[in-house]
């Protein structure tokens, strides 16, 4: 969700929503880099979460706006706050949001017959032959464990370098006293 702060008033401090990311530009750059087949990996966290809103917010929200999002009577949380979905993924060609959602209902098994403790801090979308090099599709199991440089070398990893053997995992195949 994209969100403006008008000019401030002294003592207040209202947002309104603007949109939803991304907008005209963030989406034709994002649509190139894809079509460039450049790195890019969506993390699916909060794929299908709800963003509570106030209902002034939402009232003060654009029309073209209001028409992208889900909110019915179900979603009232009380009667000051709205919950909404977001569209899921809808900047994404259909085959890339076909393959998001598998990736997204897969990783969901995982996690449910997984306990965490027994799970990588990043699970990421096998690659296999005919399976476009990007965009990659990854969820963050402990997402405050990942900073941002964590996840910069994953993307690294992922596509740059490939499978590479880590440093910290030492170099020789022996134990050493």
């Amino acid at each position: 969700m994209l969100w403006k702060e008008p000019t401030p008033q002294p003592g207040t401090r209202h947002w309104t929503p603007t949109g939803i990311w991304p907008d005209e530009n963030q989406l034709a750059m994002v649509r190139e880099h894809i079509e460039r087949e450049r790195p890019l990996l969506v993390l699916l966290d909060e794929a299908h979460s709800r963003i509570p809103m106030l209902r002034q917010e939402l009232q003060a929200a654009p029309c073209h706006l209001l028409h992208s999002l889900t909110a019915g009577p179900d979603q009232m949380v009380d009667d000051e706050v709205v919950e909404l979905q977001l569209p899921f993924l809808d900047w994404l060609p259909d085959a890339h949001r076909d393959r998001a959602a598998r990736f997204l209902k897969d990783s969901d098994a995982a996690l449910s017959r997984t306990p965490v403790a027994l799970l990588p801090p990043l699970l990421a979308e096998e690659t296999h032959d005919g399976l476009p090099t990007s965009p990659r599709f990854a969820r963050r199991v402990l997402p405050n464990a990942l900073t941002a440089g964590r996840l910069a070398a994953a993307v690294q990893h992922l596509f740059v370098n490939g499978p590479q053997p880590c440093a910290a995992a030492g170099s020789g195949g022996g134990a050493r006293r």
